[in-house]
């Protein structure tokens, strides 16, 4: 794991040595173990690295293929890099060293861009061939790990984290389109548009090449036209088959890896499995666990992390998150998401990894992506009802399961099928609550109905299945992740993202994924008898929490004083408005979040 930065000056001017030392500097949390150049004339490439696999230094970057014709950086993990080694191998490449990043290399050698469809793995790295002078730059299928570029007429600055960018004098405009879309429809990493105006992201499945001077950004993976399997009897085996041999493969690693462990069915599932691999190996090793843990009972998972380490013999490491540190860390976790985010559960998340790096573990595994692809959310139950309108029996049946497996009670249940409303309805509810706190000038500036309808227009279960992956759900939670874990120089493994067990999935019909009323149906199934049943057939999961709301008026003083002094975001919010919403101790904590991260962002970036 690593950063990754590059200039190519469109008007043929030599990179600046210093400038892209700079950029590497800037992310140095991202690899401390190493760091290195390249220039050539107008382009240059750069890196730091996190030591992981093949720790010598002879495995530092950039690398440079044996015939010294192409050089690499390179940000993330090939799983499966023993296998296309050995294949590169009997095709005649030769190899100087035993890392990854070889053979993505050798890998483009033999089969040019067409070999991002052999890699299984996350990553964003940046090629150049010496000869025809051109640049290759990828991004993962999932955008698993991240990819910013800024460009004009004269040059292409690209990087790991928006910071890097910024380092080269690059203008700081804030993107009042992306700050509406947050601050009033609550949307966050949906586009390839960043907070900065000048500042695009790659997106998931996407590449970007230079040839001839000539910049081109393209899409190089989509999920496969869905084929729904047919034959259903090996269906729970075969998931969790997958499900294996991704954790597998995510095993590898020249450090001891160690795993993050919610109490919930996914990061359970890893740890279970994660044991039942070392076993099967013959391995002794026994797996380390970090859990955030808290005194309330209604968001401590403890009860049931303690059955996981009791089933799987796990070192168990707890961390406590509190109010305090969450006050002291604020501005470096700002710092570090390069964006605002849109809740205090970040800072869990922050304190986990901050927890890892204190154990002295450079690799862990956890759970993400599970959600989105196996239909987790809640949000997704209303439109499964949906499906069943036509169908009373079914319809009441679903209905009731799903009120008994939620764990919200029937009142709760009901109010939250928001997603039966038509657009205008919801389109309506979010923007009375924006008004709580937006400015009504900023609002009637802009009209962004349009986005707001092309991100919730989707109607079925598939298309808002498909609309969590690629725009609303994923991107913030992976953007989270990386930054998180790269601050404290930890790499995060995420077996539910592995692209063939993600597409096995996406072939499981519909009914196997929520049925009975439980989310995440096949999943469960395929786990009866691998993890503890209290565990598999749980209610109310609550992922990493923090009682965010209590936090908020335990520190309103400090509240008001981020919104009084040296404000910066009065374009944005009205700040009376604000103010009479803290002390009123009565809010909606999720809208206030979002301004208080706001303003705490365009402090800690010093923007106007």
């Amino acid at each position: 794991m690593c950063g990754i930065s590059g200039i190519f000056n469109f008007d043929g001017a030599p990179v600046n040595e210093a400038q892209l030392r700079e950029m590497n500097r800037v992310i140095h949390h991202r690899g401390p173990d190493g760091d290195g150049i390249y220039i050539e004339g107008n382009a240059g490439i750069g890196s730091t690295r996190l030591a992981i696999i093949d720790l010598r230094e002879i495995a530092n970057m950039p690398i440079y293929d044996t015939e010294n014709r192409y050089v690499i950086v390179y940000n993330g993990e090939i799983f499966n890099y023993v296998e296309l080694r050995n294949e590169l191998l009997q095709k005649g490449h030769k190899f100087n060293t035993g890392s990854d990043t070889e053979v993505v290399l050798n890998a483009y050698k033999q089969w040019g861009e067409d070999c991002l469809h052999r890699l299984n793995g996350m990553w964003a790295f940046a090629i150049w061939d010496k000869t025809k002078k051109t640049l290759f730059c990828s991004r993962d299928r999932y955008g698993i790990k991240p990819l910013y570029f800024y460009k004009d007429d004269n040059k292409l600055i690209f990087g790991s984290e928006i910071k890097q960018i910024l380092s080269c004098g690059v203008d700081k405009t804030v993107n009042d389109e992306t700050i509406y879309d947050y601050l009033v429809f609550h949307f966050i990493d949906h586009t390839e548009n960043t907070f900065f105006k000048n500042i695009t992201k790659v997106q998931a499945g996407h590449k970007f090449t230079i040839k001839n001077n000539e910049f081109k950004l393209s899409r190089w993976y989509n999920l496969p036209e869905v084929n729904y399997i047919r034959d259903e009897k090996n269906l729970y085996s075969d998931l969790y088959d997958l499900l294996y041999d991704s954790v597998r493969l995510r095993l590898r690693s020249d450090v001891e890896v160690g795993s993050c462990l919610s109490g919930g069915l996914d990061s359970s599932a890893i740890v279970c499995i994660m044991h039942e691999i070392l076993h099967n190996e013959g391995k002794p090793e026994i797996q380390k666990t970090f859990t955030a843990c808290y005194d309330d009972p209604l968001i401590d998972e403890r009860p049931y992390v303690e059955e996981v380490i009791k089933q799987t013999n796990s070192t168990k490491y707890y961390l406590f998150p509190d109010v305090q540190g969450f006050r002291s860390d604020i501005d470096k976790m700002t710092y570090h998401q390069d964006e605002p985010y849109t809740g205090a559960t970040v800072f869990a998340q922050w304190s986990v990894f901050k927890k890892i790096h204190e154990a002295g573990i450079k690799v862990v595994l956890d759970g993400q992506g599970s959600d989105e692809i196996l239909l987790g959310y809640f949000s997704f139950f209303p439109f499964h009802l949906k499906r069943n309108l036509l169908n009373p029996f079914k319809f009441i049946s679903e209905y009731v399961n799903g009120v008994n497996t939620s764990n919200l009670g029937y009142n709760k249940f009901t109010q939250n099928l928001i997603y039966f409303n038509t657009g205008s309805v919801r389109y309506r509810h979010v923007m009375k609550n924006s008004r709580a706190f937006v400015k009504n000038d900023f609002i009637t500036a802009h009209n962004r109905r349009d986005l707001f309808n092309q991100m919730i227009a989707a109607t079925g279960l598939e298309e808002n299945r498909l609309s969590n992956l690629w725009n609303i759900s994923l991107p913030s939670l992976l953007r989270y992740e990386d930054r998180n874990s790269m601050a404290f120089s930890v790499e995060a493994r995420i077996p539910f993202l592995d692209h063939r067990l993600v597409e096995y999935i996406f072939r499981i019909p519909l009914n196997k994924l929520i049925h009975k009323g439980w989310t995440k149906f096949a999943l469960r199934e395929s786990l009866k008898g691998r993890i503890p049943e209290d565990i598999r057939m749980r209610k109310g999961k609550l992922a990493f929490s923090v009682p965010q709301k209590k936090w908020l008026r335990e520190i309103t003083g400090y509240l008001e004083e981020t919104f009084t002094h040296d404000f910066r975001s009065g374009r944005f919010i009205d700040r009376d408005k604000v103010l009479g919403i803290i002390r009123s101790g009565y809010f909606n904590d999720k809208v206030l979040y979002r301004a208080f991260a706001l303003e705490k962002w365009m402090k800690v970036f010093d923007l106007h």
